[in-house]
């Protein structure tokens, strides 16, 4: 996973204003979101850092102050991940239905190598908050990094439903389907071993396969 402060990242958790976004990894961070995360299998593009100014109710970066939001993005850009764990943790004994202290805490999941508690964070984002369009492609690159590529594909979708201008849900989709295809192929070819225009097709695939593995 890369550093929040990585460039190319998605942006912060950004919840609706008034009148009507969470984490590009390759990944979202936060929302606008700004934490960049990346699938396993696949180069995902969670939420990034730079999301982490915004705060609920504001339409504008605020000047930097000392409050449990910004306390947290400091230590969140000095991948301070135990430390501004800890900081989360209190914010949501505070506020348990704040967002954007919610994304944080799986996107710092994911930080510390517990994926699973992290997809947990982001499966129930989703479910409160579906007009959110980070925590649905974050859920979309666990999953695809479980090999779960339908239910991958499912949040990939919501993600672009909610934000049909979402770049990152766009690139992560299009890694998915490139893995889906070779998937499919493959399976074709196990039931049919002579046809060698599928073996031609899995092969034709394989460069942009390769930019698509192990990517933050």
């Amino acid at each position: 996973m890369t550093n929040p402060d990585a460039p190319s990242p998605a942006k912060f958790l950004a919840l609706p204003h008034a009148s009507a976004p969470l984490l590009r990894t390759r990944r979202a961070a936060a929302w606008a979101l700004g934490l960049t995360l990346g699938w396993v299998s696949l180069a995902a593009h969670p939420q990034s850092v730079e999301a982490l100014e915004w705060q609920p109710g504001q339409s504008s970066v605020p000047t930097v102050i000392s409050t449990p939001h910004n306390d947290v993005r400091k230590l969140l850009r000095q991948a301070k991940y135990p430390q501004a764990l800890l900081l989360v943790n209190k914010g949501l004994t505070t506020n348990p239905r704040d967002p954007q202290m919610r994304f944080w805490q799986g996107f710092i999941f994911e930080q510390l190598g517990q994926p699973d508690m992290a997809l947990k964070v982001y499966l129930s984002l989703t479910q409160e908050y579906p007009e959110l369009a980070e925590p649905h492609n974050n859920l979309g690159v666990l999953y695809a990094a479980k090999g779960d590529y339908a239910n991958a594909k499912a949040s990939l979708d919501a993600a672009l439903r909610a934000n049909p201008s979402y770049a990152a849900a766009h690139e992560n989709m299009g890694d998915l389907l490139v893995n889906m295809a070779r998937q499919s192929y493959a399976r074709a070819l196990a039931l049919e071993p002579k046809r060698h225009e599928i073996t031609q097709k899995i092969e034709r695939l394989a460069p942009v396969l390769e930019i698509t593995q192990g990517k933050p």
